[in-house]
């Protein structure tokens, strides 16, 4: 496992694109911060809200692009073909190549908050817990949206297709989620609303994290008297313990699939 993922960092450190992006957001960050101020409302600043939110936009797309191209570039290059002939399981190798992959994800991230942070000191604010929490979730769905990746990067036969899946699922959890929700919740009964913004939190990874920043944050009165009991259990530790729960069998799942995958591939070589 560890050769994987010495392999999987060194090559994504590599990666031009990820560099692109690595100075993207941190300019991005930087003049998202400065723009904002750092008023607060609903207990966050709207300095850290507005990353946030960036995070959300940018994060999944950039990691499902990163990690599907990458991976079935090396499929469709024959390079995978060739680690799976190493002493090495399927499972080490989607861990190691997982874990590299996730490292050069968190140094990007890293430097967009860290520039943030230096941009938010000098027009007189500060860290915050709303900061902290922020680049924490952030690097989370980082780990979800980079599992996905994995899973689609094997799926896909070539790069091209691993592109076009990639934007379709990233603009479906990102652009059309909510607007999809909203016709649903519309149109059944009341009873049924509860339960289905429920569902429809834990179905999509982005909602996810945006909820469970809200309610960590103690902020859940923006979902209005309807959801009041629910919103009590959410920023309750039970719900937050449940939260974190969901985020890791997000991660986990794709990954199994993905071992499936190698394991079908490698049987069928």
């Amino acid at each position: 496992m560890k050769t994987a993922m010495k392999y999987q960092w060194m090559m994504m450190i590599r990666s031009k694109w990820l560099i692109s992006f690595g100075v993207l957001f941190t300019i991005l960050a930087a003049i998202l911060v400065g723009s904002s101020g750092n008023e607060s409302f609903s207990g966050f600043a709207r300095s850290t809200a507005a990353l946030l939110n960036l995070s959300l936009l940018l994060i999944p797309l950039v990691t499902l692009l990163t990690g599907s191209l990458f991976l079935s570039g090396e499929k469709e290059d024959g390079r995978l073909a060739l680690l799976l002939t190493y002493p090495i399981s399927t499972r080490a190798l989607i861990g190691g190549l997982y874990i590299g992959s996730f490292l050069s994800l968190l140094t990007v991230i890293s430097f967009g908050y860290g520039g943030a942070s230096i941009v938010l000191f000098l027009i007189g604010g500060g860290w915050s817990s709303f900061f902290f929490l922020s680049f924490f979730l952030t690097v989370l769905l980082a780990g979800i949206f980079l599992a996905i990746s994995m899973f689609i990067g094997l799926y896909t036969s070539n790069r091209l297709q691993a592109i076009g899946v990639s934007l379709l699922i990233w603009a479906f959890f990102v652009l059309f989620y909510e607007f999809f929700i909203v016709g649903i919740l519309s149109m059944v009964p009341k009873g049924w609303v509860l339960p289905l913004f429920a569902l429809s939190i834990i179905m999509n990874p982005v909602e996810l994290v945006r909820v469970w920043t809200i309610t960590a944050m103690k902020s859940g009165t923006i979902f209005g008297p309807q959801l009041y009991e629910w919103t009590k259990w959410a920023e309750s530790m039970n719900g937050q313990f449940v939260f974190f729960g969901v985020a890791c069998i997000w991660m986990v799942i794709p990954l199994i699939f993905a071992n499936f995958l190698i394991k079908r591939g490698n049987r069928d070589a």
